[in-house]
């Protein structure tokens, strides 16, 4: 195993090495100190060398059981506090600055105390350490005992500097940092990323063996995939009775040894807080873990559990590293899901959008077309009463060169909508938006036999003018669709007019004003069967609602006048 893996995410264990360390260097010191005939620094070799014996029996206990390194981390931070104001005395009457382990005493206590707890715990331990050192030294200054006070204002000086400096790297800790989670290929099939998960947990921790139960909140199964310590997968689907309780473990990460009932849990403060009696776990007496790691998974659409098994020496740390790992794929699985949410509605966005544009044009176009085609048939019946054989059969000919001219311009408005479905228009300068209207408006009417007029006009050009296409100012994306939004609504105006209203003549106004374009329809047919205008015609309104437009309708006997005002998007930044 490498160095890293056996410390990183143990600050038990690097706890343990380091005062082994510090004990190790200080009674070689001591030993080899020079001192005056007659004096002996026993007292602090024996002292030493019972510390030392003290840090080898943690660091046994850090490696074998993060139990029993959890419990006895208070009663050490005490021990090493009274090691460090007994060993800074014991070579004070010395001239031993070096020799004298104060700062790095000091330096493990506060650390100590910000690893395994955190900032606020390790402030307090410095600043009653601080205080005692300097109580103390004040007692044993009163007490005749040899103490240059120099010297010892200049150890109570840097202590307080390093206790500062130590405060702020444990304010400023962050927590356990670990790589991103990618979703490529997560979304293919929602079922399967409980497997994605597992490795993933899997490989951050370090754990040999892991079992997932991945449930949608909408669904009474549970989804189980198990890597074991073979490299072996497995995957099932449980019933409601089958999947046992493991959900029922709340919303915190849990260090848990099954045989001896013991579990770390984070407190409110995120403290690691030990537990006796701990309840079991199903999930993991299912795949036979009795010691690991054990995390809850809340996600916006699914809850899991993933348990871990088979890691190295793990300990109090790794409640943080288990939520950051929660946390990635919680995150991780909001977002797919978002995504496919969002790729969702834009299907069905397309599909509203597909049906608008098949019903104002293709539909309602067939519609015209047999519309003009009875009208011809009931001409070819009555024509013998009313007209000579030729002038029918002129008639009937110029009747059916018409429809057929309005259904080769349906035709060719037919393949413009597929050519938008492939791809999206090129980019490209197009005509005035007023002339692209006035053309569809005169297709309409010719294919409902209608008399047309249009007029445009923008007040905002000098003495008014033609209204240019928005494309100029919005570029010609925007533009183009905008007028197909327009030709659109346009035609089904016209198609209402004259299947609903029996109108015989549409007109329509296009104006500008800031911000917004103004399409004004009206005819001279009966107008709707709801006078009041409150019922307007359903695939307009829906088109214009769809644009962030206002419609407005007033119908009577006399005929019926829509307003269509539609923003004019702002034109996109250059970057």
């Amino acid at each position: 195993m490498h160095l890293r893996a056996i410390f990183e995410n143990r600050s038990g264990r690097v706890i343990a090495v380091l005062r082994v360390t510090l004990a190790f260097v200080f009674l070689i010191a001591l030993a080899f100190e020079p001192v005056t005939a007659g004096e002996s620094i026993r007292g602090g070799l024996v002292l030493t060398g019972g510390y030392l014996l003290l840090a080898l029996a943690m660091v046994a206990i850090a490696w074998r059981s993060w139990w029993l390194d959890h419990r006895l981390a208070l009663p050490m931070l005490v021990v090493d506090v009274a090691v460090f104001l007994t060993a800074v005395f014991v070579s004070e009457g010395y001239d031993a600055d070096f020799t004298s382990p104060f700062l790095a005493l000091f330096a493990l206590a506060v650390l100590s105390s910000t690893l395994r707890w955190d900032w606020a715990m390790a402030a307090r331990t410095g600043a009653i350490v601080s205080l005692l050192f300097i109580l103390l030294g004040f007692v044993l200054l009163k007490a005749g005992f040899p103490i240059d006070l120099y010297r010892f204002s200049r150890r109570a000086f840097y202590m307080v500097a390093l206790l500062l400096v130590l405060i702020w790297f444990g304010i400023d800790r962050r927590g356990a940092q670990i790589p991103a989670l990618a979703p490529d290929g997560f979304d293919a099939n929602p079922d399967d990323q409980g497997e994605a998960f597992l490795a993933y947990a899997m490989r951050i921790a370090g754990a040999g063996h892991g079992i997932i139960a991945w449930a949608d909140s909408e669904e009474p199964w549970t989804d189980i995939r198990e890597i074991r310590p073979d490299g072996t997968r497995a995957a099932w689907r449980a019933g409601p009775d089958e999947a046992g309780a493991w959900d029922a473990l709340g919303h915190q990460p849990r260090l848990f040894d099954l045989a001896r009932g013991h579990a770390l849990m984070p407190d409110a403060r995120g403290r690691a807080r030990a537990w006796r009696g701990a309840a079991p776990i199903p999930l993991a007496s299912l795949a036979g873990i009795a010691e690991g790691l054990a995390l809850p998974l809340s996600c916006a659409s699914r809850d899991g559990l993933v348990v871990l098994g088979g890691i190295d020496g793990p300990g109090p740390d790794f409640l943080a590293l288990g939520q950051a790992i929660a946390h990635e794929i919680e995150t991780t699985t909001d977002r797919v899901t978002a995504a496919r949410l969002e790729r969702e509605s834009a299907v069905i966005r397309a599909r509203s959008a597909i049906a608008r544009d098949l019903h104002d044009s293709v539909a309602q176009s067939l519609a015209g077309a047999c519309f003009r085609l009875e009208a011809l048939r009931r001409t070819l019946a009555d024509a013998p009463a009313l007209l000579p054989g030729p002038a029918a059969s002129a008639a009937a000919a110029a009747e059916v060169a018409a429809v057929r001219d309005a259904l080769r311009g349906e035709q060719a408005q037919v393949r413009g909508l597929i050519d938008t479905l492939r791809d999206r228009p090129a980019i490209m300068a197009g005509p005035p938006l007023a002339a692209t209207l006035e053309r569809a408006l005169a297709d309409a009417a010719a294919h409902w036999n209608l008399r047309s007029s249009f007029r445009a006009d923008d007040p905002q050009a000098p003495g008014g003018g033609p209204v240019p296409l928005p494309g100029h100012e919005l570029g010609h994306e925007l533009g183009h669709e905008l007028g197909h939004e327009l030709r659109q609504l346009l035609r089904e105006a016209v198609a209402n007019a004259a299947r609903h209203g029996r109108a015989s003549a549409v007109e329509a106004l296009l104006s500008r004003s800031p911000g917004a374009l103004t399409l004004v329809i009206a005819d001279n047919g009966s107008g709707f069967a709801d006078p009041s205008g409150t019922t307007p015609p359903w695939s307009i309104a829906e088109r214009v609602a769809a644009l962030g437009g206002r419609l407005e309708v007033a119908t009577g006997t006399e005929g019926t006048r829509l307003a269509i005002s539609l923003p004019l998007p702002t034109r996109p930044e250059p970057t």
